[in-house]
């Protein structure tokens, strides 16, 4: 893992997710892409009167932005010089998912990291915020960060699901880098719909060719909501990080029933990395 993707729009939210990314790779040789994305929908009168006469609308605002990208560059390449990282600012003027994608594509990314309320901060409405979109259309593995959730060490980590037999090898890849990094705990957790009480049962055989090299300890809970189950373990287990596989969601499941992952975005007490099938 070394392409990292930070979308940012500069916002206490994303900044915050920044600060994690740079604490949760110390010590490892990586290559951070800062990306700043602006749509023209966003723009109000007061954007174009700072321009000048030859400006563009482009132009106008992009130079700005530019700017501040620059500048957090120049900021983060200073106060962690003593790392193997290397910043680079990226600008697009775009469709937010499509710049993500074009990013994450030309760029070679393996990893996205958020703020777990969107590079706007605005809350999930109809079609979702900017961090549930990307969970939903970009095949990338994200971590979300909660807000405020300030970095203090990876010492234990959660993978839960419900059916690890559609799990792919190649989708668990990210993580199983993470444990490796930080040389941490594993808990696995298995929540299962079907059983009518709460019992610890035999260990799942798909479960073992996952995790191979990373010795784990293995728990089942039954017929609890998967939100109070996950924020359960993570309090009595002293979770620092949790993993689990995102399942594509249509909008009418998500406009009928709720939607699952926002759930889990936006309710997590810490910080949460989705993986794709």
């Amino acid at each position: 893992m070394k392409n990292i993707l930070l979308p940012t729009d500069f916002s206490e939210n994303s900044m915050n997710a920044i600060d994690y990314a740079m604490r949760f790779f110390e010590n490892w040789e990586c290559n951070f892409y800062i990306l700043n994305v602006q749509k023209i929908s966003e723009y109000i009168s007061d954007d174009l009167v700072a321009g000048s006469k030859t400006d563009t609308i482009y132009d106008s605002i992009a130079n700005d932005n530019k700017k501040l990208i620059n500048q957090l560059v120049k900021k983060l390449s200073k106060k962690y010089k003593s790392q193997v990282y290397t910043f680079n600012g990226l600008f697009d003027y775009d469709d937010f998912i499509s710049a993500v994608n074009q990013a994450v594509q030309f760029h070679s990314i393996d990893l996205i990291i958020m703020g777990s309320n969107g590079a706007t901060g605005a809350k999930e409405h109809l079609f979702g915020s900017n961090t549930l979109q990307v969970l939903r259309n970009i095949d990338c593995p994200t971590l979300t960060i909660p807000d405020h959730y300030k970095y203090a060490g990876i010492k234990s980590a959660l993978f839960s699901t419900q059916r690890c037999e559609d799990f792919s090898f190649q989708g668990i890849k990210a993580f199983k880098e993470m444990l490796t990094m930080h040389q941490c705990e594993l808990n696995v957790l298995e929540l299962d719909d079907d059983a009518i009480i709460m019992s610890r049962k035999e260990d799942n055989k798909c479960l073992q060719k996952l995790f191979p090299e990373h010795p784990y300890t293995y728990f089942c809970l039954n017929t609890i909501p998967g939100l109070i189950a996950v924020n359960t373990a993570t309090q009595l287990l002293k979770v620092d990080i949790h993993a689990a596989f995102i399942e594509k969601e249509t909008f009418l499941e998500r406009l009928l029933f709720g939607s699952n992952t926002s759930t889990l975005v936006y309710r997590t007490l810490i910080p949460l990395l989705f993986l794709h099938q």
